[in-house]
């Protein structure tokens, strides 16, 4: 199993911040209240419920295929489009992704992408991910937990 260089990067950030949120060692007491579910919201409550097919700002029906056209002051190298810079294609053409996504017009949550739950106490001291069970490499090994940490 090879991951890209931009993709190694994001497992041993994503391992370093597993690292530094302790889960507890025992069951969390009565009076600690675990939410589990498709995603989380710092702030209120998520737009969309489990099982969204696309965010609301997006058009499934959108046209597909076509050119981009850089103006003639844009750098001779295209930057990614991707808005953190990071998501890269390998060689072979692979891509990654990440365990939670953004939406765009929810600037406090995050929806499991890779992860398919995601659960947190009230006090928000640890987090546990639970991966989909169809997460796989590039080559169509399964994903596991060792893997993200």
């Amino acid at each position: 199993m090879r991951l890209t260089t931009a993709a190694a990067v994001s497992v041993f950030l994503l391992a370093v911040a597993v690292a530094a949120t302790p889960r507890p060692a025992s069951e969390p007491s009565r009076g600690d209240r675990v939410t589990a579910g498709h995603g989380l919201s710092m702030h209120g409550d998520l737009k969309h419920g489990p099982g969204f097919r696309h965010f609301g700002y997006v058009n499934p029906e959108a046209p597909k295929g076509g050119n981009v056209s850089w103006p003639p002051s844009a750098p001779s190298t295209p930057q990614p489009l991707h808005p953190q810079g990071v998501c890269r294609r390998s060689a072979s053409g692979e891509i990654f992704d990440t365990l939670t996504v953004g939406s765009l017009d929810e600037p406090s949550s995050q929806y499991g992408l890779v992860a398919e739950s995601i659960e947190v106490p009230a006090d928000r001291s640890w987090v546990a991910y639970t991966l989909r069970p169809e997460a796989r490499f590039h080559d169509g090994s399964p994903m596991t937990a060792e893997d993200v940490i």
